[in-house]
């Protein structure tokens, strides 16, 4: 029958004869004439390698290289010489500058130390005079009815004693905390040095220990009965605003007050020097 459709059929054989199924063809690789296969990547990469010229390269380079470490040899040469010179010279020359520097900044610290060992010295020979004024100084500001914060009786440095009390709000307070020291010390000043000074003729004395005793006691006292510029300078402030305000005593304190300060601000060299030739003179001058 023309058109029927082929009869199923149930069992067909495992190579599919009836309806093949075409597969793609594997594919082939391609051989060169002489059989072998084609080079690799690597072997390509060699090859064109291998063509480079590196012998002619090496030839034309080699001048230009040789030139090259010429120049940078003659460069490392003048660099170590040069930099061997700069160092022999800064061996040289930095030696004796620092050793001079050295010198210049012991100089210069021994000038700035040599008044406080001065000072200090002063305050060591007249402990006796920095003991005594501090005593005095507390006892006005205690009877004044002043806070007290800190009393130092002695110590080696410069100011040597010291008390630390509240800023007294009465320059009359001031002026008797700081400056009545100064006459208690050279009332006893003069007391020791005036017998020890006199001649020996005139009191028929021998000149004994005691006679040694009195001169290092009244140059102790007078050495330390002016104040310290930490004393002197609160109270010639004081004054100068008592000025201000046209407070009697600060207009007749204000000069001898301001002078003390500016005598005392460098330090206690001065104002022992200046005390002990004020008591030494009165004292001399009192059985002449």
């Amino acid at each position: 029958m023309s058109g029927a459709l082929d009869p199923i059929q149930e069992d067909l054989p495992l190579d599919l004869t009836q309806s093949p199924t075409k597969l793609p063809a594997p594919q082939r690789t391609v051989r060169q004439p002489g059989g072998g296969l084609p080079p690799s990547l690597l072997e390509q990469v060699l090859a064109r390698l291998r063509a480079i010229p590196w012998a002619r390269l090496r030839a034309k380079a080699a001048p230009v290289l040789r030139t090259g470490a010429g120049q940078l040899g003659t460069a490392a040469k003048v660099a170590v010489t040069r930099g061997s010179t700069v160092a022999r010279v800064a061996v040289k020359r930095g030696t004796p500058y620092a050793v001079q520097l050295a010198k210049g900044t012991a100089r210069i610290s021994f000038i700035r130390a040599f008044p406080l060992l001065v000072a200090r010295t002063i305050h060591l020979f007249g402990f006796p005079g920095v003991v005594f004024r501090t005593a005095i100084q507390f006892t006005i500001a205690h009877r004044s009815g002043l806070a007290i914060d800190e009393v130092v009786y002695f110590r080696v440095d410069d100011p040597a004693g010291y008390t630390v009390y509240e800023a007294p709000p009465k320059l009359g307070t001031a002026i008797a905390i700081t400056y009545l020291p100064t006459l208690v010390l050279a009332i006893l000043s003069v007391l020791c040095l005036a017998p020890a000074l006199t001649p020996r003729a005139i009191l028929h004395l021998p000149i004994t220990w005691v006679t040694w005793v009195q001169l290092w006691l009244g140059l102790a006292f007078a050495s330390h009965m002016l104040p310290s510029y930490e004393e002197a300078g609160p109270v010639a402030e004081q004054a100068r605003v008592g000025v201000v305000k046209a407070d009697p005593i600060s207009v007749f304190w204000v000069i001898p007050a301001q002078i003390v300060a500016l005598l005392t601000r460098l330090g206690g060299i001065l104002p022992a020097v200046a005390g002990v030739a004020a008591c030494w003179w009165l004292a001399s001058s009192i059985f002449r």
